[in-house]
């Protein structure tokens, strides 16, 4: 099987055909108007880390306050300087799926003042995550205190993000877009978002809508609800996933590749400054096996070199694991290529594609 070796310092990743030709082609650029991802969007995101499903790993407010810490941390070196994850544009620490209250993740069986809803300890349950009067409710015993932890990363001149829509507790009666804006934004004071599509709340315009009219610029992650129109090129989002849940397994991470093909392999293309398509999370750091560390590197480089966000998802506090993976996330010429835009974000060339792109530019 054909392979094309890339080699940059400290780097070497392998595709094998059809991965054999990624092109960049120059083409006209439009993006979300909120000023935010005009570049592939940085940062860490909790579900890989910290899920849902095992009491040690569920994710808490004590979780999140240790990984803004780690971010920031400036014991290791990059090109002989000391350096933190955040000096290199991974400065947004959001949480994902676990945060609120909801029979689903506490069991009506271990709290009988909850709804009794079908399902496990994740999934499945149809129950709200609202209260009476339409507000989010904050598992207390996860999160003492939410407006403390986004205030401990504003300190520390971190952004943060928040997850809605989620898939814990599976709403599916009335959606509260305003009270769960007002609640993101004005009272806790977010900066980004990710808008999953398990509940009923899955109109990412209104979202957007609603978010800009704060007056605050919010990264907008739109995860599996829509996609940009593909005939106006009108996208109220500043990334959106293109493929399903990942895994640390090197097929999972070329079809999630994959997935960003139908985007990007256009005349213009649908992932671009201001609006990316998204693989979904990196796995780097969760791989295992006897080749762990090559396909972590050919993971992360294959992300660099098709625009795709670049979102940690491993346990920063984990120095054993950070200090194998320091030399591929904070590869500078990596990143240079994941932010570099000549007008495309990279795509699949399948030979006969590429002279039809070239017809209609005129280059």
């Amino acid at each position: 099987m054909d392979q094309a070796i890339f080699t940059l310092p400290n780097m070497t990743f392998a595709l094998s055909s059809p991965w054999l030709a990624w092109h960049l082609l120059a083409t006209p650029v439009l993006g979300i108007d909120n000023g935010i991802g005009l570049t592939p969007p940085r940062g860490w995101r909790s579900w890989n880390a910290f899920d849902c499903m095992e009491t040690r790993t569920i994710l808490t407010q004590s979780h999140m306050m240790a990984q803004m810490d780690a971010v920031l941390d400036k014991s290791r070196l990059v090109n002989g300087q000391p350096t933190s994850l955040a000096e290199l544009g991974f400065n947004w620490i959001s949480m994902d799926d676990g945060w609120q209250r909801c029979n689903c993740s506490v069991r009506q069986d271990l709290d009988p003042s909850l709804p009794k809803c079908d399902g496990n300890l994740c999934f499945g349950g149809h129950c709200s995550w609202h209260d009476s009067q339409g507000q989010p409710v904050v598992r207390k015993d996860r999160f003492p205190d939410m407006k403390k932890l986004v205030s401990y990363g504003h300190a520390r001149q971190l952004k943060v993000g928040t997850y809605l829509n989620n898939c814990i507790c599976n709403e599916h009666g009335l959606p509260h877009y305003a009270n769960d804006v007002k609640w993101m934004v004005n009272e806790m004071g977010f900066d980004g978002v990710k808008i999953d599509n398990c509940g009923s709340s899955t109109n990412v315009s209104y979202w957007a809508e609603l978010l800009n009219a704060t007056g605050k610029a919010i990264r907008i992650e739109n995860c599996h609800n829509s996609w940009p129109d593909f005939k106006t090129g009108f996208c109220p989002m500043n990334f959106f996933r293109t493929g399903g849940d990942i895994s640390a397994d090197i097929n999972s991470i070329i079809t999630e590749a994959y997935a960003t093909v139908d985007a990007a392999d256009l005349p213009e293309p649908r992932s671009r400054p201001g609006c990316w398509a998204y693989p979904d999370m990196s796995e780097v750091g969760n791989f295992a096996g006897p080749h762990r560390d090559d396909q972590e590197r050919t993971h992360w480089g294959l992300w660099c070199v098709v625009s795709s966000p670049l979102i940690l998802g491993f346990d920063m506090n984990d120095s054993e694991t950070m200090d194998r993976v320091w030399p591929i996330i904070t590869n500078l010429d990596a990143l240079a290529i994941s932010e570099a835009w000549i007008g495309h974000p990279g795509t699949l060339n399948l030979g006969a594609k590429r002279d039809q792109f070239l017809d209609i530019t005129g280059e």
